[in-house]
């Protein structure tokens, strides 16, 4: 009897345990999911005018930077939400693949802008895409277990 009754309690810690490691154990805030949602519009408006000069945008540019690390600093500043400021900062590191590196590769190796079509443009434009959409579901699904991670790049 202990035998068929240890495996059945060990199968439900193990689907408890698996199901807290799929929350987000930080409240639901409107403020981070319109952080969220509002950076992504605005990141992808910018980067499609990426065939133009930086220069003509760097006012956007720089304004999105700003309000980026005013988000960050916001999801950094809420107790358990590690995972949300980690996109975050990933999202605006000017040496990365993502807004902060477009950024500096558009103002420092494509000063005069690129090609709409470009691979540049447009590797870049499905990399933020899945980094805004992690962090808006994550956003959107505070406190549930979710399937964020599972989203499809």
């Amino acid at each position: 009897m202990f035998m068929l009754y240890f495996p059945k309690k060990a199968a439900l810690f193990a689907l408890a345990l698996l199901l807290a490691a799929c929350t987000n154990y930080a409240d639901y805030s409107l403020q981070a999911y319109t952080y969220a949602t509002e950076a992504k519009a605005k990141t992808l408006k910018l980067v499609s005018k990426a065939n133009g000069s930086y220069s003509a945008n760097r006012a956007a540019a720089e304004a999105l930077l700003l309000d980026m690390d005013v988000a960050y600093e916001f999801a950094n500043g809420i107790e358990n939400n590690e995972e949300a400021a980690d996109i975050w900062d990933k999202l605006r590191d000017p040496d990365g693949n993502l807004v902060g590196g477009f950024l500096t590769a558009w103002r420092t190796e494509f000063p005069g802008g690129v090609s709409a079509d470009s691979a540049f443009i447009h590797e870049f434009k499905k990399n933020i895409t899945f980094s805004f959409d992690r962090l808006i579901c994550l956003e959107a699904n505070k406190g549930q277990a979710t399937a964020c991670a599972d989203i499809e790049q």
